[in-house]
């Protein structure tokens, strides 16, 4: 009887599965599967190398891993054999020292020390998706992670019940400022599981809104989410759970726009930013915050904040109609005597990307926690955040806050060294801009040296214009296409090269650009990507502004591996006007050379963050009558659900009804999803067809089972059809619908479902006036 397994992946075996064609990754498949049941068939050790093991599927595919115990196994290649790997394993009387050091230090870096994903087969039974995203959601800490991690937890066990209100920032506050790329995010995740496995601490653990869903995933964050003593939100719904009051009363980001807009038409300016919001909270209406001489992004921002001036406080508080701003939310909090929670004796709260909040409202975190010690509830805080990632305008440094420890992730598991090295001379730039304005010395950026591989260096496409520039792109997202490989988006958008510009592009101008994905600083924050292409990114004229570096800094910090610069001459001569050549260590290259460089590797992405355009190529598709065959995965993995579901198949239907039902006949024949064939189903007007598709899932998927059937009811009620609903709704499990209409019991519930509509209707109008006949 084989045992259970469980499966580590390392980052560096992604980038070969990725780059397989949908059919190849049923073979590796095959090969963990059985692996993951300790089935070891067609397994044998690398010669001379006890641990390394090669496992085969066929004559073609290959994985090779070792075990960490009895229990567990790592992955570190798999994918197609070829020749270079055939010398190594297949051959008894040769062996490659070159393949064997790559294998045992993938990157040049220890196993331990590889990014690893870990594959439970019960839970992520759906390989296809847990290959092209799902793996995020269940990141392995490395040992140096651990380690850094384990002198605060030393320090805040060994001072239990030692804290109090004075010494709190002394001794039970933390932060961490680390530059991008080091795992501040999975730390925080794991750490705040790992804290409430060990000590069922009442834990809250506070997020971007752009990243909750993608750690509610967690497949850690999803186990501690179902204890009633584990909290994972946005710094508002914080607010609303600690104080219930604030649930009604807080103004949304879109809210706090709409009363600034409301409130500058006094003034003769006419035209606001998101930007201008948290300016004119943080520098003009936040008295307590009065010095900024020192601050950056107030020097940065000055002539901005001097116009925002102008706007009355009165108009600003009136356009709210009575509801709280983030300042007076966080100002009322410092204020307020909030009771701690009641479900254990002590709490943790974990702040992720702090740099997005406001001074104020840090100091509010403080102020409760610091309530909380009075009430005899031990309390922690730890803050994570790198400053220099600051694409809002927010009021703080870390020596505002008076926290005295301090420690630092360094390791870089996202950046190349190569690609360190350019991105942090714009930091440098940052700095020098900091420095000519007083302003406080920003956090220095990871060291080159502390990256995680050594990679290519960054190249450097030169145009002589934008218009070249844009030439080169439409060049690059006609080449980039992957013709064979058009019936799967999932596939097809990991292999798109991502664009990052902190400009727009005119799309126009490209045409088809379904093989690239734009994406500037907002878009891009928080993520990361193997490869990247910076287009026309230094744009601009003059002397670049504070606000220009920082976003700068953001988006050369996404790619992995390989960054290709494209840049006009205008571009290049602004930045070496500066005195300084920020090029000189890049790799000159033409237009193929590019194209076939980026080309090379799968980008990789994640979905849950793009999801209208997810959307809008899925539609595109339906309009062609060539769907995406897993149409339905894609919506899955963009957490499109509900309402929202049923008005995208509505809009798909209205496109796939562009095409002939020759056509659409021609591709229900080679759809397998049930989903998808119902889809084409119900654009082809045969509901009841659609509804015995939806049949065969009744057994194993129920929930996809009863949507489909409300769904196709939908549709009919939608064409004016209530019988037909009605009859189509009849038909579910439950059987508890019901409708008003004559003669429901004699059409509905007494018919087979065969009999054509029209023909029971006249016969139970029959049946009704002879019997009125009979009896009158």
């Amino acid at each position: 009887m084989y045992g259970k397994r469980s499966i580590k992946i390392i980052r560096a075996a992604f980038r070969d599965i990725q780059r397989l064609p949908p059919n190849a990754l049923t073979k590796v498949y095959e090969i963990l599967q059985r692996l993951s049941q300790g089935d070891e068939r067609h397994t044998k050790p690398l010669r001379g190398y006890k641990k390394l093991l090669r496992t085969k599927s066929g004559s073609n595919w290959r994985v090779i891993w070792q075990k960490e115990d009895e229990n567990r196994i790592l992955v570190i290649k798999a994918g197609w054999r070829d020749r270079f790997y055939d010398d190594a394993f297949d051959k008894r009387d040769r062996i490659n020292p070159k393949v064997i050091e790559e294998l045992l230090q993938p990157e040049g870096k220890v196993l331990a020390e590889n990014p690893s994903y870990e594959w439970d087969r019960e839970r992520d039974w759906d390989w296809y998706k847990f290959v092209y995203g799902s793996y995020r959601y269940c990141p392995q800490l490395t040992d140096y992670q651990r380690k850094v991690l384990e002198e605060p937890l030393n320090m805040i066990c060994s001072d239990h019940q030692e804290t109090n209100r004075d010494n709190f920032e002394d001794k039970a506050c933390i932060v961490f400022q680390s530059a991008p790329g080091t795992g501040k995010t999975v730390c925080a995740s794991l750490f705040a599981c790992e804290i409430h496995r060990a000590y069922e601490w009442n834990t809250m653990l506070i997020v971007p809104s752009a990243l909750r869903r993608d750690i509610a995933a967690y497949s850690d964050i999803e186990l501690a989410l179902k204890s009633n003593n584990f909290w994972l939100g946005t710094f508002p719904q914080w607010l609303g759970k600690i104080n219930p009051e604030f649930k009604s009363k807080l103004a949304s980001p879109q809210q706090e726009f709409a009363a600034l807009q409301q409130a500058i038409k006094y003034t003769r300016n006419t035209e606001v930013t998101h930007a201008d919001v948290l300016l004119y909270q943080s520098f003009i209406l936040d008295g307590s915050n009065s010095n900024q001489s020192k601050n950056a992004v107030f020097k940065a921002n000055f002539h901005r904040i001097h116009q925002l001036l102008k706007i009355n406080k009165n108009h600003w508080y009136k356009a709210l109609a009575c509801r709280l701003s983030r300042l007076e939310a966080a100002n009322i909090l410092q204020q307020k005597y909030l009771k701690p929670p009641l479900d254990s004796e002590c709490s943790i709260v974990i702040v992720d990307e702090a740099q997005d909040l406001m001074l104020c409202e840090l100091q509010a975190l403080i102020a409760v926690c610091k309530s909380w010690i009075e009430q005899g509830h031990q309390t922690y805080l730890w803050l994570l955040g790198d400053l220099n990632q600051r694409i809002n305008p927010t009021n703080f440094t870390w020596n505002q806050l008076k926290i005295r420890n301090v420690f630092e992730l360094k390791r870089n598991y996202r950046n190349s060294q190569q690609i360190l090295a350019f991105a942090n001379q714009f930091c440098e730039l940052a700095q020098k801009i900091n420095s000519s304005v007083g302003a406080k010395k920003l956090p220095p950026p990871a060291l080159p040296e502390d990256a995680f591989e050594v990679g290519y260096p960054v190249r450097l496409l030169k145009c002589a214009s934008r218009i070249e520039a844009l030439n080169f792109l439409k060049e690059l997202a006609d080449k980039s296409k992957q013709e064979k490989n058009q019936r799967h988006l999932l596939y097809d958008l990991a292999n798109a090269v991502k664009v990052i510009s902190n400009h727009s592009i005119d799309t126009h101008y490209i045409g088809d650009i379904d093989s690239l994905l734009i994406l500037n600083a907002e878009q891009a924050k928080g993520r990361e990507f193997e490869t990247c292409v910076a287009f026309c990114l230094f744009d601009g004229v003059g002397m670049p502004s504070l606000e220009e570096t920082f976003a700068w800094y953001t988006l050369l910090t996404r790619p992995r591996s390989r960054l290709l610069i494209v840049a006009t001459d205008a571009e290049i001569e602004r930045l070496t006007s500066l005195g300084k050549d920020y090029f000189s260590n890049c790799q000159s290259v033409d237009n193929d050379t590019a194209i076939e460089w980026i080309a090379e590797v799968a980008s990789d992405m994640n979905l849950s963050q793009i999801t209208d355009d997810v959307l809008s190529r899925l539609l595109k598709r339906c309009a062609t009558g060539f769907l995406y065959w897993d149409t339905y995965l894609a919506l899955q993995f963009t957490g499109v659900q509900d309402r929202q579901l049923y008005e995208w198949e509505a809009k798909a239907i209205s496109q796939l009804q562009q095409n002939s039902i020759k056509v659409l006949e021609a591709e229900l024949v080679q759809v397998e999803d049930i989903s998808l064939r119902c889809l084409i189903l119900r654009a082809m007007n045969r509901s009841w067809e659609a509804l015995g598709e939806a049949n065969t899932l009744k057994t194993f998927d129920e929930t996809e089972y009863k949507r489909l059937v409300k769904s196709i009811a939908k549709d009919l009620e939608a064409k004016k059809l209530p019988y037909e609903a009605a009859r189509i709704r009849a038909t579910l499990v439950d059987g508890k619908y019901q409708r008003d209409l004559p003669f429901w019991q004699e059409v509905i519930e007494s018919s087979p479902q065969s009999q054509p509509l029209v023909s029971l209707l006249c016969r139970a109008f029959n049946n009704k006036l002879q019997h009125f006949l009979e009896n009158n």
